[in-house]
């Protein structure tokens, strides 16, 4: 979902929900608060950065919210992580979906390889926060770090908050090959720069602007 909180001037901020990032459970905690939550159709339950610059900034300035006066901001995960994530869940769904029965192996090399047919999840984090080229947003936070989110939500809403965590996948672990392993690391090079700027504080503001690593061509 994206979820705009207009609390006053400091305050205001949109969340992009990025897939896999607790996006439910901040959903839930955070709607009650939010002046517009936007969640349908399906493709706007998930809104990139890029979608959002192109197809809700402009109206939110016409209602009298113009960029600078809030903060865009969005959560992230380990990138191997977030793919595994991705595995374990639709081995709880049906039908072409389904990752019942295929290891993570098979389903990494799916990813890596495009393979159309295949249960594997559209883009990548890196594609998610960025728009023209560069990060749109200006705030990420690392997932694994809910003292500091929950405290950063918490302070814009004006009293502490409770994350549920429902909708959680199993906790089995994927199989990878070191060879795979180090073909997705180097795959997701701009996810990686993301993720590295996250590990002394948990957050990383100032981010709108950022051009990112470049992913390799091939793989």
């Amino acid at each position: 979902m994206m979820t705009f909180l207009g609390l006053g001037p400091g305050r205001d901020f949109v969340l992009l929900a990025l897939p896999k990032t607790a996006s439910t459970a901040l959903e839930r905690t955070l709607t009650p608060y939010a002046t517009e939550v936007v969640g349908s159709p399906p493709a706007q339950k998930h809104l990139p950065a890029r979608g959002f610059v192109h197809t809700r900034m402009e109206q939110l300035a016409a209602d009298g919210h113009p960029r600078e006066s809030y903060e865009l901001v969005t959560m992230f995960r380990e990138p191997v992580e977030w793919l595994e994530s991705w595995w374990r869940y639709r081995a709880r769904e049906h039908a072409r979906l389904s990752t019942a029965g295929m290891g993570f192996e098979e389903f990494a090399l799916s990813y890596l390889s495009g393979d159309d047919g295949a249960p594997i999840p559209a883009g990548s984090p890196a594609k998610f926060v960025r728009a023209e080229g560069s990060v749109a947003v200006d705030r990420i936070f690392s997932v694994d770090r809910p003292d500091v989110w929950s405290a950063w939500f918490g302070e814009r809403v004006g009293g502490p908050l409770e994350f549920d965590r429902r909708n959680v996948s199993s906790t089995e672990r994927g199989e990878l090959s070191d060879a795979t392993r180090a073909r997705l690391e180097a795959w997701f090079a701009p996810e990686y720069d993301v993720w590295h700027r996250l590990a002394d504080t948990g957050e990383w503001s100032g981010a709108r602007g950022t051009r990112l690593a470049k992913r390799p061509r091939a793989q």
